[in-house]
């Protein structure tokens, strides 16, 4: 029986099976260690159901202690799905950019938010007759920024004055 001298075609592929796990951990690895994101986003308010109810945010602020990247102009974002049937309206004279479609209200940071350092966002409203009770979503993105909800405004109801 002759023998061939080097790699047999089989020895080929088993080796090929157990390196392509490898060079997958290997691959991923840098895009895992790569991620970035971090910060704190402070949304300070309150919401309030009844006559001259709605949603009110002020003082809120970025903290970019940890941050590991500068958060771009639209990039942060909060959306709120408010209950379907209420004519409301929308003031944003501060560090925010809105926009509207039907019953959701997103608003997202007008200005950079880089690393290590804070920001104000200014003030933001909501207002419309909401009834008391009544319930909204409030979602925030992306998902690697710490949010944290200060005042009645996480909570998803209007709640009486």
């Amino acid at each position: 029986m002759e023998h061939e001298r080097g790699l047999s075609r089989r020895s080929v592929i088993i080796a090929g099976a157990w390196s392509v796990p490898i060079i997958a951990v290997a691959a991923a690895t840098p895009l895992a260690a790569a991620s970035t994101g971090g910060g704190t986003l402070y949304v300070t308010g309150n919401a309030y159901g009844g006559a001259g109810g709605g949603i009110f945010l002020s003082g809120s602020n970025y903290n970019g202690f940890g941050a590991t990247q500068t958060y771009v102009p639209g990039e942060v974002v909060l959306t709120f799905t408010l209950p379907e049937g209420v004519d409301f309206s929308v003031n944003a004279p501060g560090g925010w950019v809105v926009a509207v479609s039907g019953n959701v209200v997103t608003i997202s940071n007008g200005v950079a938010l880089p690393p290590s350092e804070t920001g104000d966002l200014g003030s933001f409203s909501i207002t419309g007759p909401f009834e008391v009770g009544s319930t909204y979503t409030v979602t925030s993105a992306p998902p690697q920024l710490n949010v944290i909800y200060e005042g009645n405004v996480g909570g998803g109801v209007f709640a009486g004055a």
